[in-house]
């Protein structure tokens, strides 16, 4: 669906290009037929990436180009940036010393003309300034010359202000007069003021770079204020011409001609021809008419230099420090260069050796998969993918074990299974009447085969003796303990034992075994209808609960070692009252400690409260109102330990209160 409509995007993008070529309606399908195919391109590129880096070693190769080159080029940008800096500086440091030769000059020509007017020869201060000295050499000169007597000047200065307010030590910088700019040399001889002025014009300029490897053009800005005040500003863009902005306005074409900007010579190699700009900025220049300082004017030097001409100019011919630094350039280059052939011939190797082995663990893996079970990959190599062919060989020799491991497992299971059905044919009913005694019960193991027991032996109708134990711990062991004890309650039962005869004796019977866990909790209670009595006798088990028929609730508590241990005192007894309408709850601990998944146990206190709220509920309701709570505090968390309640009720008789 989706190619279909790329596919017609695309017809409809051509028909529309060639009924109207350059039409809005052409590039408006254009535009939405390639958005519309940039899922396609992203899913094929990912597509061709995933296909061609599926091979280890291709990958180690692009992740070495990565670590290996980038650095490299990120090195070659940091050096074309700091080379161009460097240049540009070069540049203007050249620029800033011819400047400061002819101010020199300058200064040399205002003060022997300043000391010709002061002696009263016009003439010969007038041929002093004009002659220059050589300076000149086609740069054109403007000058003043002012005394007492009266002022001489040249035609291009008649308008010009006499600077009086140069001292006897004279003055070298900058002027403007009128957003007109020059280089001038003031000096004072006594009431005879001289100045030798270079207008800073594109004909001057032009005359200043001639023969050199550089050209200059001057800007002058004029006094400004706001955010822009202070600033240069050079803009290249494409198809656009090159501006310059000095404090937020443009420099006039009388200053920097737009075909100087953008022309570069026809003639030489692509790096001969190569030209950049870079700046220089004067200090700060002063009103010619008042010698005041004009604060955020600048006076710039806009520098077309080429690269190649600096660098000879630094390290040509004839240049000893030039021709030293090329030579531990080279020198240098050639150890790095032969090192760096050295590390990648190093890394070579070592993805082809990681290649082989990881085609070797892939051939491995695939015969595995395919259940040759038996195959075994030769371990050449002493580091992690050796390792790895080891634990692989490792792995392919434990998978036959396993195997039989499974088998056993599932045997296991089975047995498991039929011993839970064997524990629970142990177990006498859930429910039994005897006379008025009713008796229900309710028991879930926590694991296949539980650890807890319970056992109602009838001595006679009407009397019945309950038991109920715990055996630590679960399994199997667990449950075979557990029947070995319900075996040996019943026959001590069976020879007439009960209470704490019995739990002695049965105690000295599991101190005799030689077992490695024989810790057993065990509740005994004998309830006779006929003379309303109850007696039970407890070796460590959770308290029982005596619902008694005028309506109190008592906590059998009685403290003692569980079995398995050697007791320092026989385990306690007691007799209660049982009257009709009195219920007896026996209980492991399974109940009071079921936990939620926040780890808050069911504890005795719920456990009261649901006896206090189903006290007159049938004995059925009442242990099935327990377990309902339970299993709501619970919430779903599995039983940490294996859960049995029996309830016994003394009933009423027929048409009592």
């Amino acid at each position: 669906m989706y190619l279909a409509l790329l596919a017609t995007l695309a017809l409809a993008a051509a028909a529309a290009q060639l009924a109207a070529p350059g039409g809005d309606l052409a590039g408006l399908a254009v535009t939405v037929a390639v958005l519309w195919s940039l899922p396609a391109v992203f899913l094929g590129v990912r597509r061709l990436w995933r296909r061609l880096t599926y091979r280890v070693g291709v990958r180690l190769f692009i992740s070495y180009l990565l670590i290996g080159l980038t650095p490299i080029a990120l090195a070659a940008c940091l050096a074309l940036v700091v080379g161009y800096a460097l240049v540009g500086q070069y540049a203007a440091a050249r620029v800033r010393g011819e400047m400061e030769n002819l101010r020199a000059a300058m200064a040399g020509l205002a003060k022997a003309a300043a000391a010709e007017m002061a002696a009263g020869r016009p003439a010969d201060a007038r041929g002093t300034v004009e002659r220059g000295g050589g300076l000149t050499d086609g740069m054109h000169l403007e000058w003043v010359l002012d005394a007492p007597s009266g002022r001489v000047s040249s035609p291009g200065a008649a308008s010009l202000p006499v600077p009086h307010w140069a001292t006897e030590a004279g003055w070298q910088g900058e002027v403007l007069d009128r957003q007109a700019a020059y280089l001038a040399a003031v000096a004072r001889h006594g009431d005879a003021v001289a100045a030798v002025l270079m207008p800073l014009d594109p004909t001057n300029a032009r005359v200043f770079g001639r023969g050199r490897w550089y050209e200059v053009r001057f800007v002058a800005g004029a006094q400004a204020t706001g955010p822009k005040s202070g600033t240069v500003t050079v803009t290249s863009a494409a198809a656009k011409p090159v501006t310059v902005t000095v404090d937020g306005r443009s420099a006039p074409e009388t200053q920097v001609e737009q075909s100087w900007l953008s022309g570069r010579p026809r003639e030489g190699t692509r790096w001969q021809r190569l030209r950049f700009l870079w700046l220089w900025t004067a200090g700060t220049p002063r009103a010619l008419d008042s010698g005041a300082e004009l604060k955020g004017v600048h006076v710039v030097a806009l520098i077309k230099l080429a690269p190649s001409g600096a660098i000879a100019d630094l390290f040509g011919p004839g240049k000893k420090a030039g021709n030293d630094f090329t030579s531990v350039l080279s020198i240098l280059g050639i150890v790095f260069g032969s090192l760096y052939l050295v590390a990648v011939g190093f890394a070579v190797v070592m993805i082809l050796r990681v290649t082989r082995a990881a085609a070797r663990l892939s051939r491995g893996a695939r015969a595995v998969a395919a259940g040759d079970l038996g195959h075994r990959i030769p371990v050449k190599r002493r580091d992690q993918l050796g390792d790895l062919a080891v634990s692989f060989n490792a792995m392919t020799e434990s998978v036959n074990g396993m195997l039989g491991a499974v088998a056993e497992k599932e045997r296991l299971a089975r047995e498991m299974v039929l011993a839970r059905e064997i524990q629970e044919s142990l177990l006498p009913p859930r429910e039994l009447t005897s006379g008025p005694l009713e008796l229900v019960a309710h028991f879930r193991p926590a694991a296949e085969v539980g650890g807890d027991y319970f056992d109602v032996l009838e001595a006679a109708p009407g009397r019945l003796v309950a038991a109920i134990g715990d055996v630590a711990g679960h399994g199997l062991p667990t449950g075979l303990l557990m029947a070995m004890v319900k075996s040996a309650v019943a026959a001590l039962t069976g020879e007439g034992r009960r209470g704490r005869d019995l739990l002695e004796r049965l105690n000295r019977l599991l101190l005799a075994q030689p077992l490695q866990q024989r810790m057993v909790s065990l509740a005994l209670a004998e309830i006779d209808s006929a003379t309303a009595r109850l007696e039970i006798t407890s070796a460590g088990h959770p308290p029982g609960v005596l619902l008694a028929s005028d309506g109190t609730t008592e906590e059998i508590l009685l403290g003692s070692l569980p079995l398995g241990h050697r007791w320092p005192d026989p385990p306690p007894t007691r007799t209660l009252a049982f009257a009709p309408g009195s219920r007896l709850l026996l209980y492991s601990d399974g109940l009071v400690e079921g936990r939620n998944a926040a780890g808050e146990p069911f504890g005795y206190e719920a456990l009261h409260a649901v006896l206090a709220a189903h006290r007159e509920a049938p004995p059925r309701e009442l242990l099935a109102a327990l377990v309902d709570a339970l299993d709501r505090h619970l919430a779903g968390a599995p039983l940490a330990d294996d859960l049995t309640i029996v309830l016994v009720e003394h009933g009423r008789p027929a048409g009592g209160g």
